[in-house]
């Protein structure tokens, strides 16, 4: 009995599907054919080595095995099972052994990596597929994004509880030690969350780690874990002898695009394309290479990287062709919507990049994307963010969009209380806007008393002690608990001014807060007072800030208010030319026989007057809202 173990276990690993003598066709990185135990005119049956070695399953019926079983069932089914096995393991014995070695030449550490490392990621990958069948929650998970078991388990895709003593158990069953555990699964004790685990394989079928995802989307940790040191620029999923790649960025738009049968589909695993995966593809046999991106918020930059990889791929004699997918679109969705076809005949119709080429592609999919975005917008809904106590100004403006606006005021501390309310009104009229108040004329305490009072409707001298009414103490706390809020779910930050900070380090820490939040407003309270580190071929002072407030507004495309002086002449509104120049409107506040007029005027938009309105100011909370 343990010959015929040993047997089997010889035979599993020697034996190609290729050797069955039936007929296959490649389908992704696995084999296909008709099922021969339902129905033989369905090509259903699916060959894959996601374990190490081959294996068929078939997705319609659910006939699953290794090749020594499929023998069995196949052609000695009316034999009891230790007389088909045996039959079984006589018949593969005869066929063609195949005797080369094709790691005798390689290199050492490619030895190393099919040897002892191997066994021990392989015995990982094992044990996870065999979780994954006995977990409810991996099922769940795998369920939402639209995969059965039986369809992970063909690339191999399994679940990982957190706790590696059950794993370790199973490895002593198998003759592994815990210290080559810990050797070449480095990282298996450094996470503890339950994760899917994903075999990443080099172009020889190696395995060289195994990924981990999350389940559950968690800001404290990474979604993409990799349990063993290996090398980070080899795509996953990448195959020999693939002339046409095509380059996606998660992993589950790659096995997606790959069980529909599209053949080469490789992701970066939302790492930054290089020029080593390139030419790790390259020596696959690529001769051009596709990269799918989805959609970013910051165009412009996407592009920019676009640009690069095209240079990447031009200096290793690639053909390129890229291609954005529209808003919230993913090749994962895309696929299980429209089919593989689909995708196929898009990659089929998109030019060949060139410098030339592709800004002109690149031209035309914002012109589509741009018209797309306006149609799916009914009438009646604002483009913009809505504001609750100015719902005169939202429909005039059509909300709170994108764009450099100047606000100032008559008396001039009007200015910092209009931008007070509009700061509260956004934040509670959006539950998904984040907001960053930049206080350069105030400290920042201030700004949190105000802020609080105008939530409670009373005076900001009431908010800074404790008062004689317990009810009116118990509005302040809670108003505190509601700007806390704001703070701890990350929608406000409140920014002071600082001696190192300056219009360099402000556009790169928001450009890392909008990747996070695509919800993004920016005030800025004190215009005057911005330090300015670059342009200094700009003399005047004003022009330059009025230059670094553009490149902002141009890198970012979010709403940016700038709030600075105005002076009311006879001839209009008098300040720098630069602020009145750039900005896309002017909002502009003054006080005339006890009654506040609003007026937003834009020469960009259309109508020099987009709307004038009154105003009511409460006389404690000083907070404005439409009268």
């Amino acid at each position: 009995m343990l010959l015929d173990q040993e047997r089997a276990g010889i035979m599993r690993t020697k034996t190609h599907p290729r050797q069955l003598g039936i007929p296959l066709s490649r389908w992704g990185r696995n084999l296909i054919a008709c099922c021969p135990f339902h129905s033989p005119e369905e090509t259903s049956l699916f060959f894959y080595d996601a374990l190490g070695y081959w294996r068929y399953r078939c997705l319609q019926c659910g006939s699953e095995g290794d090749l020594i079983e499929f023998v069995m069932r196949s052609r000695f089914n009316g034999m009891e099972e230790p007389q088909a096995r045996a039959e079984a393991l006589e018949f593969l014995g005869a066929l063609e052994p195949d005797t080369s070695d094709p790691l005798q030449d390689e290199h050492p550490w490619i030895k190393e990596i099919g040897g002892e490392k191997s066994k021990v990621l392989e015995s990982f990958v094992r044990y996870c597929h065999w979780a994954a069948c006995k977990s409810p929650s991996s099922a769940e998970y795998l369920s939402s994004r639209g995969w059965s078991i039986g369809q992970a388990q063909l690339y191999g895709l399994g679940y990982y509880s957190g706790d590696p003593e059950p794993f370790v158990s199973y490895c002593m069953l198998s003759g592994i030690e815990r210290h080559q555990i810990s050797f070449y699964l480095d990282n298996l004790e450094a996470y503890h969350e339950p994760r899917i685990t994903i075999p990443a394989r080099n172009s020889k079928g190696l395995i060289h780690s195994v990924y981990g995802r999350l389940m559950e989307d968690d800001s404290r940790s990474h979604p993409y874990v990799s349990f063993a040191s290996g090398p980070s620029d080899i795509p996953f999923n990448i195959q020999p002898e693939n002339d046409k790649p095509i380059i996606v960025e998660g992993f589950f738009d790659a096995l997606t695009a790959d069980l529909a049968g599209i053949p080469g589909v490789v992701s970066t695993m939302y790492q930054e394309l290089t020029q080593s995966h390139l030419f790790k593809l390259k020596a696959c046999g690529a001769e051009s290479v596709t990269v799918i991106l989805r959609r970013e918020q910051n165009r412009r930059e996407q592009e920019y990287r676009i640009q690069r990889y095209l240079k990447m791929a031009e200096e290793l004699d690639l053909k390129f062709k890229s291609i954005v997918l529209p808003k919230d679109e993913t090749i994962d969705l895309v696929v299980r919507k429209n089919g593989a076809d689909q995708l196929i005949s898009l990659i089929d119709q998109t030019e060949e990049d060139t410098v030339h080429t592709h800004r002109r592609s690149m031209l035309l999919q914002d012109i589509k994307e741009n018209f797309d975005t306006a149609m799916g917008c009914p009438p009646d809904v604002s483009v913009g963010y809505a504001m609750n106590s100015f719902p005169k100004l939202t429909k005039e403006i059509d909300g709170i969009q994108s764009g450099c606006f100047y606000v100032s005021a008559n008396p001039f501390g009007l200015k910092t209380t209009l931008l007070s309310s509009f700061a509260l009104d956004l934040l509670q009229s959006n539950p998904k806007l984040k907001l960053i108040y930049l206080a350069l004329e105030t400290p920042r305490r201030q700004i949190f008393d105000r802020m609080v009072a105008m939530m409670i409707g009373k005076s900001v001298l009431t908010v800074r002690k404790q008062n004689e009414s317990d009810e009116v103490n118990q509005q302040v706390l809670d108003a505190t608990r509601e700007l806390m809020a704001y703070v701890r779910n990350n929608r406000l930050e409140i920014w002071e001014d600082q001696p190192a900070f300056d219009n360099t380090e402000m556009l790169s820490i928001l450009k890392e807060e909008q990747k996070e939040h695509p919800d993004l407003v920016v005030i800025i309270d004190g215009i005057d007072h911005l330090k300015i580190s670059d342009r200094p071929d700009l003399v005047d002072i004003h022009e330059r800030r009025s230059s670094v407030m553009l490149d902002l507004y141009k890198a970012l495309d979010i709403p940016l208010f700038l709030g600075g002086e105005l002076i009311d002449s006879e001839s209009g509104l008098v300040g720098p030319r630069a602020y009145l120049r750039d900005s896309d409107a002017i909002y502009w506040l003054e006080s005339k026989g006890g009654n506040l007029f609003l007026s937003v005027n834009s020469k960009r938009l259309g109508s020099n007057n987009l709307y004038r309105g009154t105003l009511s100011i409460d006389p404690d909370s000083n907070r404005m809202q439409e009268a």
